[in-house]
């Protein structure tokens, strides 16, 4: 077996929002691999892919199979085609994004949130969940500012949550309702110039509150959270409010890693936030308790969770065969 500390990688989705930032992300965190293959998964396109001074050519994944020669792999792909290589266990160490819809599980991790000693306890292991974005900015706040007896979370997403499709779609909304020809079929939702929540996501909702708690090593006694979608195109808005939050909760969340504080005299706007690796947070304290509102770029923070954990976890391994 090989002990060489630069592995041989592959994303799996990189035609997506969030497999593309994952290619961004490795350049310019100087992620060292010996190989960076990328995928489009079956139902994706091949082409190119520019990242930093390098140029990849973008292959069809046929068969799981074929990832057995790679060390790491991420799996930037919707739930079926991730479980389908999951069930496969080609071989290389597998960082799954698509964990962020589903229940938690014992290995969801991400940055600033799990402790020192789960992450020792977790080195070796084949399969890492990447929590969804909005269960980590939870996570985070809630962290930072100590155990409190429930918080409260409104996340207003804007259509990146669902991916490249997603946006394009909204973009062809948008165009089509200011020419005034717009023509929805019977099940579409338009979501240009639009905000609606939608009851068949209550159960997306629970298993983010789930996820959240389950990072916490302190949890609070309830999580509940509401998901809306907004007619932006990148980013998410998180309010959250957690209930007799400890003296001191905004000096601790000022200094906590992942989150950049923004002072009342300064607009929180999730424009800024995109591109940001940083979770842009505004504090207020109330009677009630805390008052956090954030703005973040969640398929960056995705792909940031993914590669920390090959960070963290995957260069602690021997690679190779």
């Amino acid at each position: 077996m090989s002990t060489s500390r630069e592995p041989r990688v592959a994303v799996v989705g990189a035609t997506g929002a969030v497999g593309n930032q994952i290619v961004e992300l490795i350049a310019a965190r100087a992620f060292a691999h010996s190989t960076l293959k990328l995928f489009a998964s079956s139902a994706g396109s091949s082409g190119t892919l520019d990242a930093g001074d390098e140029h990849y050519l973008i292959e069809r994944l046929d068969d799981p199979a074929d990832l057995a020669e790679f060390d790491i792999v991420f799996l930037a792909v919707p739930e079926a085609p991730a479980l389908e290589i999951i069930t496969a266990r080609p071989g290389p160490i597998l960082i799954d994004l698509s964990a962020c819809s589903r229940a938690p599980i014992d290995v969801t991790v991400s940055p600033g949130v799990t402790p020192r000693e789960r992450v020792a306890a977790l080195g070796g292991r084949k399969l890492y969940a990447v929590p969804n974005p909005i269960a980590h900015a939870i996570a985070l706040c809630l962290g930072a500012i100590g155990p409190v007896a429930g918080a409260v979370a409104v996340a207003m997403q804007g259509a990146s949550a669902g991916g490249r499709g997603m946006i394009a779609r909204t973009v062809d909304q948008a165009t089509d309702l200011l020419a005034a020809r717009l023509d929805l079929e019977e099940d579409d939702i338009q979501r240009a110039f639009n905000a609606f929540a939608r009851e068949n996501e209550r159960a997306l909702a629970e298993r983010i509150a789930e996820q959240a708690l389950a990072m916490l090593s302190r949890p609070a006694a309830r999580v509940s959270v509401q998901l809306a979608a907004i007619s932006i195109l990148h980013g998410t808005i998180l309010t959250l409010h957690a209930r007799e939050a400890a003296e001191g909760w905004i000096e601790a969340l000022r200094a906590a890693p992942g989150i950049l504080l923004v002072e009342e005299s300064e607009p929180l706007s999730v424009i800024d936030a995109v591109g940001q690796e940083a979770i842009l947070a505004r504090a207020e304290e109330h009677q009630s308790g805390a008052e956090i509102m954030c703005a973040f770029d969640n398929t960056r923070i995705a792909a940031l969770c993914a590669l920390w954990i090959a960070e963290t976890f995957a260069l602690k391994s021997p690679v190779g065969n």
